[in-house]
């Protein structure tokens, strides 16, 4: 799983236990664990400027309608970070659970690690792995 891959799982695992479709975002991928941030196109009091926001009550990242792939507003959520392990990643796409939907493009993934090296969500392990896989822009 790549920076800025984009992926629809049906069955993603919330935080609390529940599961549910959700679309997420990869922020890095080392010794076979991606870090990933869920999104949503919930506005909730979330500002709606381009790019990071970390004085929104919920720190984010903010994408605009058909700026990417993504065709309606978005919200990367930068105050929860998950880990993911490839095998199971990779058997829950065999078992057509993970679909892929895009990749962001490198100078907006960019930002979004940039974001996220921000958040005092993020443990010292997932910083690692996000600095570690850091999208070089031109």
């Amino acid at each position: 799983m790549n920076p800025g891959s984009v992926f629809f799982d049906e069955d993603f695992a919330f935080h609390d236990g529940e599961t549910g479709e959700k679309l997420f975002v990869v922020l890095g991928t080392s010794a076979g664990t991606s870090v990933v941030v869920k999104t949503t196109s919930v506005q909730h009091g979330r500002g709606t400027a381009y790019g990071c926001q970390p004085r929104d009550r919920f720190h984010n990242f903010f994408i605009p309608p058909k700026a990417t792939y993504l065709k309606k507003e978005t919200w990367v959520c930068l105050n929860e970070f998950y880990e993911i392990e490839a095998r199971k990643a990779l058997q829950k796409s065999f078992d057509g659970k993970i679909k892929p939907v895009c990749d962001l493009a490198a100078a907006v993934i960019r930002g979004i690690q940039d974001c996220a090296l921000q958040s005092e969500d993020i443990s010292e392990t997932q910083t690692d792995v996000v600095r570690s896989c850091l999208v070089q822009t031109s």
